[in-house]
């Protein structure tokens, strides 16, 4: 019984570490909508910038800067990813030399692949979004 507590635990990690990985993905997409909304706030609250630090986007116009921001996001979410795909490995590498059962690995083995594949498209959307930022 507490072999399938574990592993249906490690499932539901897996499955909540994707759904946090999908929902950081989707912004990097294309969605520039938080970052306007943020420049509205601050426009609100009457903060002005900081000037002694340069903005490297500043020479941009709003699509282009809107472009960079998005391959930002895209290259967080790959770095997000990465690092899901590490802690997997790690997990699957103690329950081996914890002596875990087969059963165990294997779920681990299958998140593991998830992770990999998750961060092969983030990987991807953020060289899409590198392309367009560049155009």
């Amino acid at each position: 019984m507490q072999l399938k507590t574990r592993a249906t635990g490690f499932l539901r990690f897996g499955l909540a570490a994707l759904a946090a990985l999908a929902f950081s993905i989707a912004p990097a997409l294309g969605n520039v909508g938080s970052a306007r909304a943020q420049d509205a706030a601050s426009a609100d609250t009457g903060t002005a910038p900081d000037t002694n630090q340069p903005d490297p986007n500043a020479a941009l116009n709003p699509e282009q800067k809107a472009k960079a921001d998005a391959a930002q996001q895209a290259h967080d979410a790959a770095d997000a990813a990465q690092e899901e795909l590490d802690s997997a490995t790690e997990t699957r590498d103690q329950l081996e030399s914890d002596g875990a059962a087969q059963d165990q690995i294997d779920a681990a083995n299958a998140a593991i692949a998830q992770a990999r594949a998750n961060k092969d498209a983030a990987e991807a959307a953020a060289q899409s979004a590198d392309e367009a930022a560049n155009q």
